[in-house]
């Protein structure tokens, strides 16, 4: 183990595991690891950057856990970028061909109505509804390419004018994400004809970005299929950014009811508790390695580890991109 992991087992050593009692004990114990990891490793690769930009709706707690490190190690300033698969994608729409490859890259079941307007952003009137899944089949949306282009042409002009003012005159930024593709960089890249080094907990991998990275290992790590618990806690408080129109962002609809933002603030509580922690040791950190700190979250995953079953009540994930619905997230 790393002298960064010897002094997390000692933190955790002092707890009952197994039996956390509240949401803060839950975030110091299992995500504190995981998450100090990646802050640990990002501050090194920052080098010769000069803004971080975290993405939404994941970047709104971390960069909260980031001006911890900042303030620590005088690193670069931040801002929230606010930003979604969606609205990335909708701007990137220049052909026909643009909007079908949407479909070789994420899947979708649901309804039509709800396919175009969750993914491309239209809402026909008229519309002879349907069930669509593209696992069995590619639909025909012919007749709304034309809408989708045009939409997409408007929202492109007045998205770069946001980019623009976040950006400002930074020479070299930082795209900071959950994973795994890191499509929005791409499509802000390919877009805007833009350049950012990108930094993500787990980075599958894209031959068409550069200067990109991931912490942990996407084909060995446990992250890779509990990556849905981590993206469950890691949210705004309100909803996806997936519009933009005369100069205002359009958010997704947020239910506080459905998503539990308060319960997910104790978590990250108990996560900047443990960062606190470990950076009274005031290690030097020449050495990482992700694979303590991912088998710990991932005993939080676990069916029956953590005998607290009413901890688990929170796990909801929405992702309109792909499906109508919002899931539930169970242990396996």
């Amino acid at each position: 183990m790393t002298e960064v992991d010897n002094h997390m087992k000692k933190l955790l050593d002092k707890k009952d595991l197994r039996n956390p009692i509240s949401f803060e004990e839950l975030g110091y114990a299992y995500l504190g690891p995981l998450v100090f990891n990646f802050f640990a490793w990002l501050k090194n690769e920052i080098e010769d950057c000069d803004l971080i930009l975290f993405n939404s709706r994941e970047g709104y707690f971390f960069q909260q856990i980031y001006e911890i490190f900042k303030l620590k190690y005088k690193l670069p300033n931040s801002v929230y970028f606010k930003t979604s698969r969606k609205l990335s994608s909708i701007v990137s729409f220049i052909t026909k061909e643009d909007i079908y490859k949407t479909f070789e890259l994420h899947r979708f079941e649901g309804m039509l109505s709800n396919l175009l307007k969750n993914r491309f952003g239209i809402e026909p009137k008229n519309l002879e509804d349907k069930f669509i899944n593209t696992a069995d089949s590619i639909p025909n949306i012919d007749e709304f390419v034309d809408a989708i282009l045009e939409n997409s042409k408007v929202v492109r002009d007045e998205y770069l004018n946001y980019i623009s003012s976040i950006i400002g005159d930074a020479k070299s930024p930082m795209m900071i994400d959950s994973g795994f593709q890191g499509m929005t960089q791409y499509n802000i890249e390919k877009t805007y004809g833009l350049k950012f080094k990108g930094r993500y907990f787990l980075y599958k991998g894209n031959p068409n970005l550069q200067d990109v990275e991931g912490f942990y290992d996407f084909t060995e790590s446990n992250l890779q299929k509990n990556l849905i618990f981590f993206e469950s806690i890691f949210i705004d408080n309100i909803g996806s950014y997936v519009d933009f129109k005369n100069g205002k962002f359009i958010n997704e609809p947020f239910d506080e009811k459905l998503q539990f933002f308060l319960e997910k603030k104790f978590i990250i509580l108990g996560i900047k508790n443990f960062v606190n922690d470990m950076l009274q040791f005031n290690l030097e950190i020449k050495e990482l390695d992700w694979k303590f700190a991912d088998s710990i979250f991932d005993l939080m995953c676990k069916k029956n580890y953590i005998k607290n079953e009413k901890l688990f009540d929170i796990f909801l994930h929405d992702n309109y991109y792909v499906r109508d619905n919002i899931k539930k997230i169970n242990r396996l």
